[in-house]
């Protein structure tokens, strides 16, 4: 059987491919800021419209704080999110939401509550797991955006993480070495 060796020229041709399609993937700065922008507009709009309590300000600060360690991406996510907590806001003073919608709300809200009853529970016995605070807090955004179900999922994998946690910290609460680690 004879194996071949990929050329230098096919090499550098993938790459000349290669290279540019992953950039597309990326977000630049500019896009990171435009986006920012846009939440900035969308919250000055909500605000003149009367909308309080709105997490959307936190947000951009976030956005804008991940600007430095380019971050953009994820910066331009928190703004899109940032943009959809005030719009949902909007629709839901001027009372554009469904009766669905409003039960989802009272659901991933309940799913909320709860996920953030079991992770004090778990962190009572010294259980909470790393990822759960930032569930909870994605939950909460998502929730504020009007996306429901998937608030209701992230505060569902909170919940079941900080249940875990809980079990975990009993378990091993009266763990020892074995006596052969000891010597």
């Amino acid at each position: 059987m004879k194996i071949r060796t990929l050329s230098p020229r096919l090499i550098i041709a993938l790459l000349l491919i290669a290279v540019p399609v992953t950039a597309a993937w990326a977000t630049t700065r500019d896009e990171a800021e435009q986006a920012i922008a846009e939440a900035k507009a969308m919250r000055e709009k909500a605000a003149a419209a009367g909308v309080e309590g709105s997490m959307a300000g936190e947000m951009i600060k976030e956005a804008e704080g991940l600007l430095p360690s380019r971050q953009y991406t994820r910066a331009r996510q928190i703004a899109y999110w940032a943009i959809r907590q005030d719009e949902f806001a909007m629709q839901a003073l001027s009372g554009d939401i469904t009766p669905a919608a409003e039960d989802k709300a009272a659901v991933a809200e309940a799913m909320i509550k709860d996920a953030e009853a079991a992770r004090e529970r778990a962190a009572s016995v010294g259980g909470e797991w790393r990822d759960v605070g930032g569930l909870i807090k994605e939950a909460q955004t998502l929730a504020g955006a009007g996306e429901f179900d998937k608030a209701i999922d992230a505060a569902s994998t909170a919940k079941f993480q900080s249940e875990r946690g809980y079990e975990q910290a009993l378990a091993e609460r009266n763990a020892d070495f074995p006596d052969y680690m000891r010597k």
